[in-house]
């Protein structure tokens, strides 16, 4: 009976591939009922505090408001009949509570209940979700320093360029997930907070004591107080879900790069495999990164849901839910997506098979191409930047139309060897003596993310 039903992902076969068993117990059906009633509970109690309703009828209300102990069967089947989300609920609390039931929902309107419960969901799903993130954080973390100076090649534009270590992009990729995390902590003050808005945003309906009430409410809850009603303003809800976005895009740059590394033609670090997993039903042979492939399809799906949600923010008077009914699909949704991909992240790095010879090995494969740049700063001493430029890039033109060794046609060249002593061309040409300030970046990496 749920307006928030999860759609596609509660089918079988996704289910394997998107989302998490923790996430989905958040935005299920029943823990979104338990939530609004919890709302309806606070507002009950708060509402006693203040002594608008007997205190007797609060503890009525609140001993109810417990979602086994309600008729859901009568709650789908009225909810069919008056084709509302929550006036079912509403009026089982209300049988439920007994004398107290007349006391049920006093003052509120829809949105108020279901906007708040939309709060405490995502507050449980932001939760979850700094918790994967910190536990991926520690994973990269911990293979930032194994591979602290493991060289591999540095790839731009799709091709090799200088050489790196696989440790810096570890730490580069941690980075990136902390700013997430500073991002979530600085987004919960704007989100947790409660709707009380009443029918029309006047807070007329709570009486005299609205503010007081609107206060109870949100220490109830352990929410916060927004200024102003925000039935028509949703723009806390969506910056939630943009961030959600931006989090999984990341989640995707990093499935890409293991997906990326470990191409048979590379094949530099490989997602774990299980004994029982199978690759391919035809091919023995397959590896297949199926971890890293769901991923990226989640972190689409939620990137394609922000234009939606921006939309809600275009809404018209003081409530309209012609757009703000979206967001009753695009929250539960975005945010066990982004549980399943983090999710599977955290088992692909916690299991990444890092292939260190090979990363050597690809490091040789231009024949000292990718060194280029370490010869030619040392040759601009002696020749001139703009002349040892001329001159590394002819020989690089040699080596590439000749398909000759780069380091043979650097030890041809007379200029390069009045220039060069053998054993200087020779470091130069060691890919381990030109990874630059890796360690150190790694090293002030890790110093930094420890301090936040």
């Amino acid at each position: 009976m749920n307006p928030l039903s999860s759609c596609f992902l509660d089918s079988l076969t996704v289910t394997s591939f998107f989302g998490n068993a923790e996430m989905r117990g958040v935005f299920n059906d029943r823990q979104l009922m338990q939530a609004w009633l919890d709302v309806e509970a606070a507002l009950a109690g708060a509402q006693a505090d203040t002594g608008v309703i007997p205190a007797g009828a609060a503890a009525q209300i609140t001993a109810a408001a417990r979602v086994e102990l309600l008729d859901l069967a009568a709650v789908a089947a009225d909810a069919a009949d008056t084709v509302h989300p929550l006036v079912p609920l509403v009026r089982a609390l209300t049988r439920a509570a007994g004398d107290g039931g007349r006391y049920v929902h006093l003052g509120a309107t829809t949105q108020d209940v279901m906007d708040t419960g939309f709060v405490l969901r995502a507050r449980a799903g932001l939760d979850i979700v700094s918790r994967q993130i910190d536990e991926l954080v520690r994973v990269l973390r911990r293979l930032a320093l194994r591979h602290r100076d493991t060289a591999m090649a540095a790839r731009t534009h799709g091709q090799q360029a200088l050489p790196t270590t696989f440790g810096l992009r570890c730490a580069v990729w941690q980075s990136e997930l902390q700013r997430h995390r500073e991002r979530l902590a600085q987004l919960r003050p704007r989100l947790l907070v409660v709707s009380m808005g009443g029918a029309a945003g006047t807070m007329a309906g709570y009486g005299p004591r609205a503010f007081d009430i609107e206060r109870a409410v949100a220490d109830r809850l352990g929410l916060g107080v927004a200024p102003t009603p925000w039935h028509a303003t949703p723009d806390r809800v969506v910056e939630c879900l943009t961030l959600l976005g931006l989090i999984a895009s990341t989640a995707e740059k990093l499935a890409r790069e293991v997906y990326f590394l470990g191409r048979t033609e590379i094949g530099e670090a490989h997602e774990p495999q299980r004994d029982t997993q199978v690759g391919s039903s035809t091919m023995p042979h397959k590896r297949n990164p199926i971890r890293c492939e769901a991923v990226i399809a989640a972190a689409g799906t939620v990137r394609a849901q922000v234009p939606l949600a921006m939309q809600t923010m275009v809404s018209q008077d003081d409530r309209d839910m012609g757009v703000g009914m979206a967001l009753w699909k695009l929250v539960p949704e975005c945010f066990i997506l982004v549980g399943g991909a983090l999710q599977r992240l955290n088992e692909v790095f916690a299991g990444l098979r890092v292939d260190v010879a090979r990363m050597r090995v690809n490091l040789s494969t231009t024949g000292g191409l990718v060194l280029s740049e370490s010869v030619m700063l040392r040759l601009a001493g002696p020749l001139g930047r703009e002349q040892a430029h001329h001159l590394v890039m002819r020989i690089v033109r040699d080596s590439l139309d000749h398909d000759r060794p780069f380091a043979e046609l650097l030890r041809a060249d007379p200029q390069v060897r009045a220039s060069l002593p053998e054993a200087e061309l020779t470091r130069l040409l060691d890919p381990l003596s030109y990874v630059g300030h890796a360690a150190a970046l790694v090293d002030r990496a890790l110093l930094q993310s420890e301090a936040t």
